[in-house]
């Protein structure tokens, strides 16, 4: 756990401990149903409450830190899902569909046991808390404005502290929505109609727009929570917008922003801050690491489904390129992949005696991508070694993706060069090899390579980081592997279909517009083909 201010934290902790109280209405996703409580997020909602005490402007500050807290939680659960579509684990006993690609997302409360992967309902309650109004929203439909920024921004009167407050809930309101961009196939906000992909990315690039106007008004400061090292709400706010923008595909904007925060702070990590304990733990460390249900995956030479690529409609070849993730290595020359973009390794992909099985390459180990060797419920497997401790902070926004944003926009307009310098940078920093050499020759000669070298990079520097290497093969389906319903992973769970997911099912069911277009027949119309090219386009 980073240090953070401990008067904030204490603030924190009694918004979590006091999530006792139920509101007599559903949260469901971002629908409000009449139908029970059991898919209530088990928390203190305050402005869903109606009580006295929370529609006072002095609520403001524990709203905003409670609708902060709830994102948190539901992005290290989302990050032990992504484990499964990033190829880094599978299921094998306990959390029975915990990496298994479900397309839709669990529903119910955050982080209630190890085996927990809810995410998009406290998400989605998050959200609200924030905003309800459909002109910030960009919507048509069903609400009132009563979200905390709502009320800082009409009813109350804060001054400087209403700016500070309404930077920071614009910014956890952008950071959820292109959270929602980039991996729903669809959305809906408050009994909307469908949002597709690009439309929740435009809403999140003006709530951090937003977000920039209120620091202008008060000048820049740090976010709560966050490391002292870690920046202030203008780069938070301005990388938000760069990750946005690159995952709405206007690459030249998302360079342009991520330059900006570079040339401000060239070392900026934003956090996902954790402690120890249920809804504020690491839950990539404790259920993936410490608690033990699934084992790594190495280089994938063994599915059992489709060997077509059903966006180029050519077949995959009998190794899957860019998979696995046990014993990766770097050449001498910065090489990270070899024959057939087959990842390149230091050791071999087995133990003896509990050591690596020697692997004479010449490679030395990736530092980036770690695993640890233990005993889990099914035996001793290869678990993810990236976090220590539950109370381990998880990279949100790093000076790395920034990078990588500007390197995809430089192989965009053909500078590959360029593009490389971005990647030796983010080696240099870690000490790992330089491209160089006839390596960085061959790659000067073809951006195809290039391509897939950026590629392998960010599989590597994304590593367990919360479905940054998961929205990045949504991005490039045409080379990145989704098994799509078929198929086993060697430990014998089948598939399911996640490339995108859709929301919960009861979304579609108590959404009027979903309704009148048939209920659950409505899902899927946000992208071009749900398990195809996966290409959003604007409804």
């Amino acid at each position: 756990m980073r240090p953070i201010n401990k008067e904030v934290i204490s603030m924190r902790r009694k918004s979590y401990q006091g999530w006792t109280r139920l509101w007599g209405g559903v949260l469901v996703g971002g629908t409000l149903s009449m139908a029970g409580c059991q898919d209530l997020l088990s928390a203190e909602l305050p402005h869903l409450l109606k009580d006295d005490a929370v529609e006072a402007a002095g609520s403001a500050r524990i709203q905003v830190y409670s609708a902060m807290a709830l994102f948190e939680c539901s992005y290290t659960a989302f990050g032990l899902v992504a484990l499964g579509p990033e190829d880094v684990m599978q299921t094998l006993a306990g959390a029975a569909q915990q990496h298994s690609w479900a397309e839709t997302p669990a529903t119910g409360n955050c982080d209630t046991s190890p085996q927990n992967t809810t995410w998009f309902n406290p998400m989605m309650g998050g959200r609200l808390m924030i905003s309800s109004d459909p002109t910030k929203l960009a919507v048509t439909g069903i609400g009132a404005s009563t979200g905390v920024y709502d009320r800082i921004n009409g009813e109350w009167s804060l001054g400087a502290l209403g700016d500070t407050l309404s930077a920071v809930s614009a910014i956890y309101m952008a950071a959820t929505l292109t959270h929602f961009g980039e991996f729903l196939c669809e959305g809906a906000i408050d009994q909307s109609d469908l949002l597709a992909p690009p439309n929740m990315l435009g809403m999140a690039v003006e709530w951090t727009n937003r977000a920039l106007k209120h620091i202008e008004n008060v000048g820049d400061f740090p976010i709560p929570f966050q490391p002292a090292d870690a920046g202030g709400a203008w780069e938070m706010a301005v990388s938000i917008r760069s990750r946005a923008k690159w995952a709405n595909r206007d690459f030249q904007g998302a360079a342009d922003d991520a330059a900006a925060v570079l040339a401000a702070n060239n070392s900026y990590t934003s956090w996902i801050t954790r402690e120890t304990g249920a809804t504020r733990r690491n839950k990539i460390y404790y259920a993936a690491t410490e608690v033990g249900y699934s084992g790594g995956l190495g280089i994938n030479n063994w599915w059992t489904g489709s060997k077509v690529n059903p966006v180029t409609n050519q077949p995959w070849p009998d190794t899957i390129p860019h998979t696995g993730y046990l014993f990766l290595g770097i050449m001498p020359d910065g090489r990270t992949l070899s024959g057939g973009n087959i990842p390149v390794l230091w050791a071999n992909q087995q133990r003896q005696n509990g050591q690596p099985v020697a692997r004479d390459s010449g490679a030395v180990a990736d530092t980036r991508v770690t695993t640890v060797y233990k005993q889990v419920q099914v035996g001793i497997q290869e678990t993810p070694g990236r976090y220590s401790s539950e109370a381990d902070d998880i990279p949100y926004m790093t000076w790395e993706e920034l990078r990588l944003i500007i390197a995809d926009n430089e192989l965009r307009l053909g500078n590959l060069q360029a593009a490389i310098d971005q990647v030796n940078l983010i080696r240099a920093a870690k000490s790992l090899p330089q491209v160089s050499g006839a390596y960085l020759t061959s790659l000067l000669a073809s951006a195809d390579a290039t391509r897939h070298m950026l590629l392998e990079e960010r599989r590597r520097e994304f590593f367990a980081e919360g479905g940054r290497y998961w929205s990045t093969k949504i991005q490039n389906t045409d080379l990145l592997w989704f098994p799509r319903f078929e198929g086993a992973a060697p430990g014998g769970f089948r598939y399911g279909g996640a490339v995108r997911v859709t929301m919960p099912l009861t979304e579609y069911e108590r959404n009027p517009f979903f309704e009148q277009r048939g209920g659950l027949n409505a899902r899927g119309s946000g992208c071009t083909d749900l398990f195809g090219d996966q290409v959003p386009h604007v409804i």
